[in-house]
């Protein structure tokens, strides 16, 4: 990039002091090839950040606007997948859903678009006359041969011309959820697999295949379900659980036990700096150390916390370097080492001679680190996703943009990763985050739809607040190490390491993470259905019930 040119970046740099947002301007610009010597905007990008920190001195002060979807619906973090007019003209389409049909803009939609029971139509009807509340659950199928179709909300748009919006539905039946879900309803056993089966998108025609059963008999079953719920059809049934879905996950966060909260610790260390940390569970449970994700924080939902009470575990979460106020000698690498050599000494003050290890995706280094120099006091790994070391020759080109152009940068301009971070908070605390959370998440609907539940949204905005309790050093060391090679702890290691992958996860594609694990021997599960890169929050069951696997010797 010739110097010239670096006046049209200076003044996108500076603009984003007075709109934060417009910084996925700038990772737009600066992820094209030929953008070569942002190191000489290094100063620039101190300066931006500076004055955000001036005109937004609120760091880690005020959260309270966190919501990924306050900017409207329109702009939500789902998109609009198929969108039609009044007279079911199709305006827009996904041609990847739709990809099984020749279906185009301007076309008129066939009659198979919304099956022959006429149930989906009715709905449409209400919702086109205001006589249905919106959105509303409906299935359309993909061609003329599909008898299962696929579950979208359709919501009306566009004002006095009324059009019609269809977004996906990623539902999927959550175990816990659905237990407490068949209890409140009191659900016969076969009746909650049936609920089940029917949230997560099969047909009525696959649970009685997958019985043994014959069809009459299971569509009889379904019609005794419908009766016992008070209601008339199977997207009623879908409406019915996505509201309990979300009431239970709000009365979650919001009506715990207090004894069952974890207590927040401080640990002061020989050279008088503190190591924060947070513990859950039964103090007579089997310990597992917790290495937390950038934006979860040290903090566990009420869902996490049941999954490892279910397994007898203790959870004790450390907060990574510079996260909630701690300070650490060095940077990059060097900063591994040395929290590994903190961690020792936590367990040493907390009388726990060993144990095992859970990282959530960028903690994956320090995970590995620990079990490489000190296997006599870790007896085992889990990597609840993770991150994957960088080589030279990686350009990042398989991730998201809003991890990509930050951890190329982080290499040679350190500084915007630190305008970075800040812009994001500054989007974040003024309510305007979803910006920010697509460039990272928007590839992936299961991690979409993990960031809209209610416990979810308020364990980030308490970890954001601890996260930037001190500015920025500690997500811009993450991005540092992300972008490093850490390949070096994952030889010679002498306990176990076991990598859960999702389908949907855009840090680690599946491919790579298959590929990393043959290369050192772990143990990979996975590609998971509906997981994606927060797998943490996603199959915290499956997370803890494998670290509850490995023993100590």
């Amino acid at each position: 990039m010739k110097n010239d040119s670096l006046d049209p970046l200076i003044r996108d740099a500076y603009a984003i002091a007075a709109q934060p947002e417009r910084l996925m301007k700038l990772l737009t610009v600066l992820q094209k090839p030929g953008a070569e010597n942002e190191d000489a905007l290094q100063s620039h990008f101190a300066n931006v950040t500076q004055l955000l920190t001036e005109i937004d001195p609120s760091v880690g002060d005020d959260f309270s606007t966190y919501a990924p979807d306050t900017e409207g619906a329109n702009d939500g973090l789902t998109p609009v997948d198929l969108s039609l007019s009044r007279s079911m003209t199709i305006l827009r389409i996904d041609k990847q859903i739709f990809k099984a049909s020749d279906l185009d803009q301007e076309q008129a939609i066939p009659d198979w678009l919304l099956g022959v029971d006429g149930e989906t139509q009715a709905q449409i009807d209400k919702l086109i006359e205001g006589k249905n509340p919106s959105p509303a659950i409906v299935r359309l199928y993909m061609d003329q041969d599909d008898d299962r179709g696929i579950l979208f909300a359709a919501q009306i748009s566009g004002g006095d011309q009324k059009n019609l919006d269809f977004r996906t539905i990623r539902l999927r039946w959550d175990t816990l959820i659905g237990s407490a879900f068949a209890q409140s309803l009191e659900l016969t056993a076969t009746e909650e697999q049936l609920a089940e089966h029917l949230v997560n998108g099969l047909s009525v025609i696959e649970f009685a295949a997958l019985r043994g059963r014959a069809l009459g008999t299971a569509r009889n079953q379904l019609k005794a379900l419908l009766r016992k719920l008070g209601i008339g059809s199977q997207t009623d049934l879908i409406a019915l659980y996505a509201g309990f879905s979300n009431a239970f996950a709000a009365a979650e966060s919001r009506d715990q036990d207090p004894a069952f909260i974890g207590s927040s610790h401080k640990l002061t260390l020989a050279d008088g700096s503190d190591l924060p940390f947070e513990i859950y569970g039964d103090a007579n449970a089997r310990p597992v150390l917790y290495l937390h994700a950038t934006i979860d924080g040290a903090y566990l939902t009420a869902r996490q916390q049941d999954a490892a009470a279910a397994q007898n575990l203790r959870i004790i979460a450390p907060w990574l370097p510079f996260y909630a106020g701690s300070k650490m000698s060095n940077t990059g690498l060097a900063v591994v080492d040395e929290f590994v050599e903190r961690l020792i000494y936590l367990l040493d003050q907390l009388g726990i001679k060993q144990c095992s290890i859970i990282s959530a995706r960028v903690a994956a280094p320090y995970g590995m680190a620990a079990i490489q120099s000190h296997p006599d006091r870790f007896c085992g790994l889990v990597m609840a996703g993770t991150i994957l070391p960088a080589d030279d020759a990686n350009d990042f080109s398989h991730l998201a943009m809003g991890y990509r152009a930050p951890l190329r940068l982080a290499r040679i301009a350190p500084s915007f990763v630190r305008l970075y971070f800040a812009a994001a908070a500054t989007m974040v605390r003024r309510g305007k985050s979803m910006a920010y959370f697509k460039s990272i998440y928007g590839e992936s609907a299961a991690d979409m739809v993990t960031l809209n539940r209610p416990d979810v949204a308020e364990l980030m905005q308490r970890s954001m607040q601890r996260t930037f309790e001190d500015g920025y050093e500690s997500t811009a060391q993450q991005a540092i190490l992300t972008a490093s090679d850490w390949s070096k702890w994952c030889h010679d290691l002498k306990v176990p390491v076991t990598v859960i992958c999702g389908a949907e996860d855009r840090l680690a594609p599946p491919a790579m993470v298959e590929k990393f694990c043959d290369r050192h021997g772990f143990h990979l599960i996975g590609p998971l259905e509906n997981v994606g890169s927060l797998a943490i929050q996603q199959v915290p069951q499956k997370i803890f019930e494998e670290a509850a696997k490995i023993r100590p010797n």
